[in-house]
């Protein structure tokens, strides 16, 4: 007797979103060189629905357009500072840490090949700074506030009326985990205010000529179950969900 025809696999139709991963010299390791990134960022993608690709920071350019290709989204994540002088502007403050130069032009291009797409973006920390530079923005090498936020804390920020990112997040005060020394200081060419912190520190950029790209300067994926984090996540998926269904390749 012949065995029953098996039933058709279903297509997993959960979007590839692509992160930014740090590289970093490798301690007790003369040479050689290690990738880095938080879990947490991984973790907040699967929960919202999304199958994460890590993009090493040392990927070659020329390389980008073919992995673009084959992603529907893309997660800018958080690390350490931008350098500068490359784009013109002042040396690194002793207080500062810079990327890798390689990582920083990678980190540039990505958002530019995205942006070139209509691809949704989300950059968070060094990500939204990074989104920000790409659109000349200009920036605060540190802040007056720096020792309380290297620490890590939580504070409360707004999105602005009108904002693509108050539609995700609403209009009342929420809870953030904030983790930096640096900032943008104005949003920079084609992009608009999205939130600010009590204080008055722009905290959140987006592009509302494009489908999905929004920059927190926050860290979402710091508090995973609150509600603006799950909010924020969820839109960010939905879009690239969409996007890989208007895409042929995906």
């Amino acid at each position: 007797m012949s065995s029953p025809p098996s039933s058709p696999q279903t297509m997993d139709e959960r979007p590839l979103i692509g992160l930014s991963v740090e590289v970093l010299d490798a301690p007790h390791y003369e040479g050689r060189r290690r990738y880095q990134l938080f879990s947490d960022y991984a973790g907040c993608l699967r929960k919202a629905g999304a199958i994460p690709i890590l993009i090493p920071g040392d990927t070659p350019p020329s390389d980008l357009d073919s992995i673009l290709d084959c992603l529907d989204g893309l997660l800018m994540t958080g690390g350490d500072d931008v350098d500068l002088r490359p784009l013109g502007g002042p040396p690194p403050e002793d207080t500062c840490r810079p990327i890798p130069i390689e990582q920083q032009e990678l980190n540039l291009h990505l958002v530019a090949h995205a942006k070139a797409r209509d691809m949704p973006t989300l950059g968070i920390c060094l990500g939204m700074q990074v989104i920000g530079l790409a659109n000349q923005s200009s920036y605060i090498q540190h802040l007056d506030s720096a020792e309380e936020h290297t620490k890590g804390i939580e504070h409360q920020v707004v999105a602005k009326e009108g904002s693509r990112l108050a539609k995700i997040l609403g209009l009342q005060p929420i809870t953030v985990a904030s983790f930096h020394h640096q900032a943008l200081k104005e949003t920079g060419q084609g992009l608009c205010p999205a939130a600010y912190s009590e204080d008055g520190l722009l905290e959140a950029i987006e592009d509302s000529e494009m489908t999905f790209h929004i920059g927190v300067q926050w860290h979402p994926e710091r508090l995973p179950d609150s509600e603006p984090s799950l909010a924020l996540f969820s839109s960010f998926v939905a879009a690239a969900q969409a996007y890989g269904r208007e895409e042929p390749n995906s």
